[in-house]
């Protein structure tokens, strides 16, 4: 609706998450791996990421941090990971997957590459956005193969 009440209500909302006591939130880890059994989580295991904004591994790394959970909410940033296809598929400005020659498809600068999610959507880079583009190259990709003649 604008009027720029989003600013204030996620300030309010990260007030009340800062102040719940059975929340805790952790700046600057890695997390290794969720542990837990069929009652559900227990714990993470993570890495403090170490003052140079290194990944948390070698010499300098601190000691791993154990986080006793019942639930998680991990935020991977707002850097694409497309180290990956670097040399592979085209990359534009901010590191993100060149769709700009895909109009609305998910098809990349490789025929048959089909991209989804934060790391082919700047604007948006929102899990929701990443669920339903992922549907949207299921199709993408569906399409290419019956194009080429694949069948069940």
């Amino acid at each position: 609706r604008g009027g720029g009440g989003g600013k204030k209500k996620s300030r309010s909302l990260a007030t009340r998450v800062f102040e719940h006591p059975n929340i805790a939130v952790e700046w600057n880890v890695t997390v290794d791996r969720f542990e837990g059994n069929t009652d559900g989580l227990r714990r993470a295991i993570c890495r403090r990421a170490t003052k140079d904004g290194g990944s948390g591994q070698g010499a300098a790394a601190d000691a791993e941090l154990t986080v006793r959970a019942s639930a998680a909410f991990v935020s991977i940033g707002h850097e694409p990971n497309t180290g990956l296809f670097r040399g592979q598929l085209a990359l534009a400005a901010g590191g993100y997957l060149d769709m700009s020659e895909a109009g609305r498809s998910t098809r990349t600068s490789v025929a048959g590459v089909f991209a989804a999610g934060d790391l082919a959507d700047r604007q948006y880079r929102q899990a929701i956005t990443s669920a339903g583009s992922g549907a949207q190259a299921a199709l993408d990709a569906e399409r290419y193969l019956s194009e080429q003649g694949w069948t069940d």
